[in-house]
């Protein structure tokens, strides 16, 4: 069966190429690096106005965007622009070739890794220009390292920040005033309305105030502001002047400055935290690990309070897990939390999410007057494929269930082994744990998750 999948696959592969050999120029497909590069290149000429190659390398080589002009004209900076654009896809292959490495990479070796991952590109199988612009791609990663980003340090964190590296350099100075206004929400779970607002605003204002997050020229345009919406979105009983055509324009700008903007900034300023707390090392994301970070909890939460549009971090979780559908009464049930949880128990711990996700799976057992359900932590299954081969020993799996019997799928829908279905079982459980293959056991686990 393999070998007749492979014997199809070179079959299409060759019928692809015969195709796109008889497509004309004008038709034939594009790879985004290979336009990007030839960009950077052509708005190069447009500013020297030499078309020497030699000169352009050079460029390339000496060329540091950190500490370019504000004052630029527009072929300059957009000259720039693009040159760090480039750079940012360099610094993701830089900075994690020296991680798996864990250690210095010498020039030839960089230089090397390189012209492999170029090798790799689309940009190598589709552009004309192929060797040209694989000189373009090497030149300038060699340049990052030797010269533009020269510290292992920075170039690690200008990649955590996950953003072109002058935006990210933007981040990296904003950050420790970031930390600090995080840092404050320890006492969360015992503020007022009021004071919660007060928190998320200030992080939200600090981080729209980056033009990599700020707010969008047509929600500005529209003269909404940002606090007033804030308000209504995540306390709307607190709010009493609205009409119905601010909510139209409300919900928009919620979903394109915080659920997108803030979180996306959220999700850059805590993965610096997690780099400096481990000093550059690298940690299984999981609720477990959560306090190595020096974060008090509310922060994990932050997202989810954006998105369902509350002040509670309680009611968040149960209408993520559709435990209750309204906002009010999700957070009318919250208020049990708080009533159940022993009184000498740490302030910030009580938004520990484990903690949270044990109450209210015990809670909503206890309303349904139901035994606390939960699937068998290993089960024996029968493997459907052939491993041996295969150097990953575990896989994520996903239960179907066919009349008696459990069938376990990766996520790309390939059946990797039955079992029977246990006697305790229940659809829900595919919202509340992970199910990890053991090949070399035979056995599926379950992980409860928040």
């Amino acid at each position: 069966m393999a070998q007749q999948y492979r014997m199809e696959y070179g079959n299409l592969i060759a019928e692809l190429k015969a195709q796109g050999q008889a497509q004309s120029e004008a038709a034939q497909a594009r790879s985004p690096l290979a336009e990007l590069l030839l960009h950077l290149e052509e708005v190069w000429n447009r500013i020297s106005g030499v078309g020497d190659t030699g000169s352009f390398l050079d460029w390339l080589e000496q060329t540091e965007p950190l500490k370019a002009k504000n004052n630029l004209d527009d072929d300059s900076s957009a000259a720039i622009e693009t040159l760090d654009t480039l750079d940012s896809l360099l610094l993701t292959g830089i900075v994690e070739l020296e991680q798996l490495a864990r250690e210095d990479v010498s020039a030839d070796t960089l230089e090397e890794r390189l012209r492999q991952i170029w090798q790799r590109s689309y940009a190598h199988y589709a552009a004309q220009e192929e060797n040209h612009l694989q000189e373009i791609f090497v030149r300038r990663g060699q340049a990052l390292k030797a010269r533009v980003y020269p510290t292992a340090n920075q170039r690690r964190r200008l990649y955590r920040t996950g953003l072109p590296p002058r935006s990210g350099n933007e981040l990296l100075a904003l950050y420790p005033s970031l930390k600090r206004d995080l840092e404050k929400g320890s006492n969360y779970a015992l503020w007022k309305p009021n004071e919660r607002l007060n928190y998320i605003q200030d992080l939200v204002d600090q981080l729209t105030s980056l033009p990599k997050y700020k707010r969008s020229d047509k929600a500005d345009r529209s003269r909404v502001n940002l606090r007033e919406v804030l308000q209504w979105w995540l306390n709307p009983t607190s709010v009493t002047k609205k009409t119905p055509k601010d909510v139209s324009a409300w919900y928009k700008y919620v979903s394109d400055n915080f659920a997108f903007r803030f979180n996306w900034g959220l999700g850059s300023v805590i993965a610096l935290a997690a780099d400096e707390a481990l000093d550059g090392g690298l940690l299984e994301p999981s609720l477990e690990n959560w306090p190595l970070l020096e974060l008090p909890w509310i922060v994990l939460w932050l997202k989810e309070l954006i998105i369902w549009g509350t002040l509670e971090p309680v009611a968040a979780y149960l209408l993520s897990k559709n435990m209750e559908i309204t906002r009010a009464s999700a957070e009318e049930v919250a208020k049990s939390y708080y009533e159940e949880q022993p009184p000498e128990n740490d302030v910030n711990e009580l938004l520990n999410a484990s903690t949270i996700r044990d109450w209210a799976t015990k809670h909503y057992s206890r309303e349904k007057n139901l035994p606390l359900l939960r699937p068998p932590d290993r089960m024996q299954v029968e493997l459907q494929q052939d491993f041996r081969k295969v150097e990953a020993r575990q896989w994520k799996v996903i239960p179907v269930e066919v009349e008696k019997t459990l069938h376990w799928f990766d996520p790309a829908g390939i059946l990797l082994a039955t079992s029977g279905r246990p006697t305790i079982w229940h659809d829900t459980f595919l919202n509340s744990y992970d199910f990890i293959l053991d090949v070399n056991e035979k056995m599926v686990s379950s992980e409860p998750y928040i």
